[in-house]
């Protein structure tokens, strides 16, 4: 896992926050903040490359369905799931566009694409990182920004990604929540997640089925 990152040097990056990045300098820069590589390609707002990208069209399952079942779990449950995932073998394909411009409510919503967690997901936002409980569409208009990113959103999904909300703020403009109620289960959550993004639609059946069982 990435060591965490210091919010103002990635945020004070000119390279980085002028638009000028090059995918040779995330990839060198990615480890020095202790982001995911992929991660770091989106804050930057560049396509991810071939080798970096999640899975996609896993319909009707994504990662965040799964994330609703794990979230309900023992801790020595979720840690047998986890290991189940990280067992699996990974196919990774196609990474759909982009829609909107990279805005800061745009940048998190890309960031849990990055997972391949259904961008419209309010359940995992409140679940794991004591988010708000929205509607889905509510949370789809954090793209174009007619939803406000607020301090709860953003420690929301700090904590679904596995980022510190302190350096997720930074980046976005906007502080985080304090004193958030997360479950004692969220960092293994976080990294579920991550291990989980390039499963096929066949292999996270395969997980869900695995956590009804463990309920």
């Amino acid at each position: 896992m990435p060591q965490p990152m210091r919010g103002d040097a990635l945020s004070g990056h000119p390279r980085l926050t002028g638009g000028a990045a090059s995918p040779s300098l995330v990839r060198r820069l990615a480890p020095t903040l202790g982001l995911h590589t992929a991660d770091l390609f989106v804050v930057a707002g560049l396509e991810l490359p071939p080798d970096l990208v999640p899975a996609s069209g896993t319909g009707p399952w994504h990662v965040g369905t799964a994330l609703e079942l794990a979230a309900k779990l023992a801790p020595q449950s979720l840690r047998r799931l986890h290991e189940f995932v990280r067992s699996l073998p990974e196919h990774p394909p196609a990474w759909p566009r982009y829609t909107y411009p990279l805005g800061p409510g745009e940048m998190m919503l890309r960031l849990l694409r990055n997972r391949n967690v259904g961008p419209y997901s309010p359940k995992v936002l409140y679940f794991i990182g004591d988010g708000p409980m929205v509607s889905c569409s509510t949370m789809a208009m954090l793209g174009p920004g007619r939803t406000r990113l607020t301090p709860q959103y953003v420690t929301a999904f700090a904590t679904v990604l596995g980022i510190p909300d302190d350096d997720l703020a930074a980046v976005a403009g906007v502080a985080a929540a304090t004193d958030p109620r997360l479950p004692r289960n969220h960092v293994e959550l976080a990294r579920v997640a991550w291990d989980a993004r390039q499963l096929t639609g066949e292999q996270l059946s395969e997980v869900f089925d695995l956590a009804r069982s463990l309920r």
